[in-house]
Formats: structure tokens, sequence, C-alpha cells
């Protein structure tokens, strides 16, 4: 059934917009496609996560965001540069699962975090409301090491510095072995013991001598002043 406000010349204009636009879309998608066959994928790839990572972005980068994104997702949609594409992707999602394996790992006296009681596993510390701490081993690399400027005052003062790279700022655990003793400390510590050997000795010797003397304390026996008093009284006794 037909309408009564359907007109042909307005369905006929209608189909042909359509045609149209369909035309000027794979015109654009015809030279968007010659513009990227001879882009670098991975150089979009690292702008997309350039201009992400910035916080304060401005109204200009961001439409740039918007349009490094309509091209790989372009890119990926109409498989350009697929085998390039697809060997950098996987290497991405290696190095991902590396980093998280990585930030995991219990590294033991190689981490920064050592300590052989508190921590001697090498933990990762945590702190509530505080965002996790890198997991790094020593000596430390990359951005997380930083030379330290030279300080003026000592240009100033003209201050001679030992030779050799200056020290790295982590902690370094300090008195977890046990120095062997040197032979001169070995000696005197076998004349102190030999010392204190013979003074126990003599100690001994003494106590043993004093328990003699008085052994007859131990016993019912008089001594002998005690005994030759006692026989004078009784001679005395019979005389009379």
């Amino acid at each position: 059934m037909i309408r009564g406000n359907w007109s042909l010349a307005a369905e006929l204009k209608k189909n042909e917009r359509k045609q149209q636009t369909k035309v000027h879309q794979r015109q654009k998608d015809d030279l968007k496609s010659e513009k990227l066959k001879d882009a670098n994928p991975i150089k979009i790839y690292h702008q997309i996560k350039k201009l992400e990572a910035t916080n304060d972005i401005s109204d200009k980068d961001k439409q740039y965001l918007a349009r490094l994104k309509e091209d790989w997702d372009y890119i990926i949609k109409h498989k350009l540069h697929q085998e390039k594409v697809n060997t950098f992707l996987a290497k991405i999602e290696e190095d991902e699962k590396k980093r998280l394996s990585n930030e995991s790992k219990l590294w033991g006296s190689k981490s920064i975090y050592f300590n052989p009681e508190l921590n001697p596993l090498g933990k990762v510390p945590s702190l509530p409301g505080e965002p996790t701490f890198p997991n790094l081993v020593k000596p430390l690399k990359g951005q997380y090491f930083k030379k330290p400027k030279v300080d003026p005052l000592i240009a100033s003062l003209n201050v001679v510095l030992p030779q050799g790279e200056p020290p790295r700022f982590y902690k370094q655990v300090q008195n977890i072995s046990k120095s062997k003793p040197t032979p001169a400390s070995t000696n005197d510590d076998d004349q102190r013991n030999e010392d204190t050997a013979k003074d126990i000795e003599s100690y001994h010797d003494s106590d043993s001598e004093d328990n003699n003397d008085d052994a007859y304390d131990d016993e019912d026996e008089l001594a002998p002043e005690e005994q030759d008093y006692i026989e004078r009284i009784s001679k005395k006794q019979k005389l009379q």
C-alpha cells in the first residue's frame, strides 16, 4: 500500500544521498589506507601510550590522540602491517608477563629490601594507602639510579675526593658475618684462659689445706693442747 505522503522524487534523492555517502566513505578509507601503508605502526602505538600517560593534556593533544587511536584501530581492523604488528604485540605481551613475574619474585639477598633478620626473603614492603614499591635488585639501574651531583661547597674548599665511583644511595646490610680472630688475639685469649685455670687451681689447693688444718673440728676429737691439759689434771688428782 502506497503512503499518501510518499514521493518518488524524494525517494530517489534519498537513495542518491546514500550512494554518495558510501562513495565518500570508500574514498576516505582508500585515502586513509594509502596514508597508513607508509606509516610506522610501532611509532603510532608509542605516541598513544605517551599521550595517555600525560597528566595535563591540552585540547589539541586530545584531538591528536583521538586521531591516533582511529589510525591504530584501522590498522588492526584492516590487518595493515600484520606481521610487524603481531610480532610487536607478542613482544609487549611477553614483556608484561615477565614484568608481573618479577614484581612477585622474592630475590633474597639480591633485593634492596633484604635484611638477614627482618626480611631474609627480600619481600617488597607495603604500606596502607601508599603506592606499591618497585621490586628492585642491587645494583640499581636505569631510572632508579641517579648519579649524585657534585656539591659546590666541596669545589670551593678544594677537597680531594677518593678515587672510584661515589656510593650509591641504598642501604647496605652491615654486621652479618663474623670476623675471624687474628693470631695475636688468639694467643692473648689462650694466655688469659691459662692464667684463669691457674688461679682456680691455686684456690682449690688453699681451700684443701684449710680443710686439713680444721679436720679435727669435723670429728669429736680434742685438740693437742686440750689433751695435754687433761692429762696434767689427771696426774695431780692421782698424786693427791
